[in-house]
């Protein structure tokens, strides 16, 4: 049977558990979380604040809620529930665990956790931020690679040295995913009406061109393309020639 690699803990922070889609893996590939950013998260790293603990009344589950300034995410124990009660409001803990899903809501399946200094905390942010500006870096000239035309296995070897082949996947992967799940139909409806008075303003008689209308917006690639997907099969816009864009 072959051995499961362990997955490294990859720092994080609530913000980018909450905004990412969870996969369910068969076999011995490990589940993990895609985030809009392209990296997967099958173990995570996280510094924050106890704002919460729970033990039910049998006491075979406790969580413990914490909070980064940005969002909150739970720390769950199926088995050691003793460790839920270690903890208070207040204290700042650094949390190791598989990411999981449950009910559509992401939580982390505690490994390790342990109260640490506000220090700790500080020093988490720094070097997520330096690691996510680093990995937006990479992303973005992955994405280039793309769109010249390279194929999966052109790209690792451009990449080789500072991407893996798992990572390489991922980044690829999140190009092709929409990560607007928790949008409001309201802000769907809001979006469609930015990207159809920007064709109508963008075009001079022959549609406006799709490149334009992603100029025109500040928002996500992906995101304009969802939604101009969207007005092309509904029937609100058609594309008089490739890559015009056209209401009807």
């Amino acid at each position: 049977m072959p051995q499961q690699k362990r997955q490294t803990a990859k720092l994080t922070n609530t913000d980018e558990l909450n905004s990412g889609k969870y996969f369910q893996k068969e076999g011995f590939t490990p589940n993990y979380l895609l985030t809009p950013e392209g990296r997967r998260l099958s173990r995570a790293r996280l510094v924050a604040t106890v704002v919460d603990t729970f033990t039910n009344e049998d006491e075979t589950y406790g969580s413990i809620t914490l909070d980064d300034g940005r969002d909150t995410t739970q720390v769950k124990f199926f088995n050691d529930i003793d460790d839920v009660q270690e903890y208070d409001e207040g204290d700042i803990v650094e949390a190791i665990g598989k990411v999981r899903e449950y009910q559509g809501q992401i939580y982390m399946d505690a490994e390790v956790l342990k109260q640490v200094s506000v220090e700790k905390e500080l020093l988490h942010q720094l070097k997520y931020r330096k690691t996510m500006e680093e990995w937006s870096q990479i992303r973005d000239t992955v994405k280039q690679l793309k769109e010249s035309g390279k194929d999966q296995e052109d790209i690792e070897k451009e990449m080789a040295g500072k991407l893996d082949e798992e990572e390489v996947d991922s980044l690829l992967q999140s190009f092709g995913e929409s990560f607007s799940v928790s949008e409001t139909q309201e802000d769907i409806e809001n979006l469609e009406k930015d990207v159809l008075d920007a064709v109508e303003n963008l075009d001079e008689g022959e549609g406006a061109d799709y490149a334009d209308i992603v100029d025109e917006l500040d928002e996500p690639e992906d995101k304009l393309e969802d939604t101009i997907n969207g007005l092309l099969s509904d029937g609100t816009c058609y594309e008089p020639k490739p890559g015009k864009i056209k209401k009807l």
